[in-house]
């Protein structure tokens, strides 16, 4: 067995790239280029990990990929050999027009994929999310359903029922939504769930209602709809309902935490607003997007607990609890909507990611979630204080006045006249990522920025507000 083009493969250590990607991508090119001809044996997996000193499952799991790929074959009793079909030249470079290219590819640092500058808005501290017990629920939805989390499941269009039936009852216990289990159904996050309600709710030039300044998400999705954007002003109470909104078919609300100013409704607006929306027949989207997260005020009931009637539609997320790469949102549809909005669904993409949902499942049922909230809530309650008593000490020419929860704080300058963009874009030029609370809004006059201070740490919000004080 000839083992001298094997000994040309080198491995560097002190590289970023791991040593399976390094002998992958050696024994790739030297194929390639015929150091290697087809039909070489290979040495077995234990003389190659010897003769490059590395791990026994590092060689087999380079192997493995290039089988994967057909540039080796497994031939029973007698091992691995470089495959036949490559010997042809000119198919060689047809089937692999660009490996040369792709392998010469800088991989990509991984310290740019988690790195995010202050103090950007909605973003929670990933660092705390209990990846171990996640893990560990992960074994065991996989055990419970085995290989049928990997395959096409059409009676989960709507969502794994296990995660909706658990979902189902912490929205009950904690949020006071009323609903059965097959009301709640399961999105890739909360800006699919609000394109298939315009989608399935929504006619060119039908009147929607939000909120101004509001969650662009929303507004985006709706004009692309065609609708007729309506406004609907805002104060130190959220929302205000006027009778100008009565021929909305959709008004888009978020009243426990209004985006972005921070502002809670009281329950005696709520109620007007469920009246107004009753009384003309309009639908409601309640986008409950941290409601988790309520430091010095207890909850206020939901807009869907006090309905009346089934024209409100409860919106929620897990990226902002858990995070925000895993894409699970959710909703809770009147029993009318809920066979066409599956129909529809299932246009876009069948269904969602199951072993994700399963093990979120798994995650609730055990009482996980609910502690992971409780620390979160803990965690960023103690930063926000840091923040807000940095701002004082350093004399931040901002007012917050909506301090009792969330994950962003919304401050307006002591002078209204401030361009807030122009700001914010200094701001960007020294670092930071806090938006002009200006951007929000389409026709009402507000200045101020954007804060979001739950992913980072104490001592950083100390020194980024003492920085910030200079800039300003």
């Amino acid at each position: 067995m000839n083992r001298k083009p094997l000994l040309l493969v080198s491995l560097d250590r002190r590289l970023t790239v791991s040593l399976q990607d390094q002998l992958a991508t050696g024994l790739r090119q030297k194929i390639l280029k015929g150091v290697i001809p087809p039909g070489s044996p290979l040495p077995s997996s234990r003389e190659l990990a010897l003769e490059l000193r590395v791990s026994r499952n590092t060689v087999i799991s380079a192997c493995d990929r290039l089988l994967g790929e057909g540039y080796l074959e497994a031939v029973p009793r007698s091992g691995l050999f470089v495959a036949h079909q490559l010997g042809d030249s000119k198919s060689r470079h047809a089937a692999f027009p660009q490996q040369s290219r792709l392998s010469r590819i800088r991989p990509v640092s991984h310290a740019s994929l988690l790195e995010a500058a202050p103090f950007r808005p909605c973003r929670p501290d990933v660092k705390l999310f209990p990846l171990a017990r996640w893990n560990r629920h992960r074994t065991f939805a996989l055990k419970r359903y085995g290989s049928s989390l990997f395959q096409y499941q059409p009676s989960c269009a709507l969502g794994l029922p296990a995660l909706r039936q658990e979902l189902a009852r912490y929205l009950q216990e904690s949020r006071g939504v009323r609903c059965d289990w097959n009301q709640v159904v399961i999105t890739n996050g909360s800006q699919q769930a609000l394109f298939l309600l315009s989608q399935l709710i929504l006619k060119p030039r039908d009147q929607v209602v939000i909120e101004d300044p509001g969650y662009p998400g929303a507004s985006n999705v709706f004009a692309h709809s065609q609708a007729k954007l309506v406004r609907m002003q805002v104060d130190d109470q959220g929302a205000i309902v006027h009778e100008k909104h009565g021929k909305a078919k959709l008004i888009y609300t978020t009243p426990s935490r209004q985006f972005p100013t921070g502002a809670c409704m009281p329950v005696a607006r709520r109620i007007a607003m469920l009246e107004s929306a009753g009384q003309n027949g309009s639908w409601i989207v309640e986008d409950d997007y941290d409601s988790e997260f309520r430091y010095t005020r207890p909850p206020f009931p939901s807009l869907h607990s006090l309905a009346r009637t089934n024209s409100v539609i409860y919106l929620g997320t897990m990226s902002k609890v858990l995070c925000p790469t895993l894409r699970i949102g959710y909703m809770v549809l009147p029993q009318e909507l809920i066979e066409p909005f599956e129909k529809l669904r299932v246009l876009v993409d069948d269904q969602g990611p199951l072993i994700d949902q399963a093990t979120l499942a798994y995650f609730i049922s055990s009482g996980d979630f609910y502690s992971h909230i409780r620390k979160c809530r803990k965690v960023y309650g103690a930063r926000l204080e840091v923040f807000l008593n940095s701002v004082g000490k350093y004399k931040l020419p901002l007012k917050f006045p909506f301090t009792d929860g969330g994950m962003n704080q919304a401050g307006f300058f002591d002078d209204p006249q401030t361009d807030d963009k122009a700001v914010s874009r200094r701001l960007g030029l020294e670092g930071f990522d806090i938006p002009a609370l200006s951007s929000y809004t389409a026709e009402n006059k507000i200045s101020g920025l954007l804060f979001g201070f739950t992913a980072v740490d104490e001592k950083s919000i100390s020194g980024a507000v003492q920085q910030l004080s200079r800039l300003l």
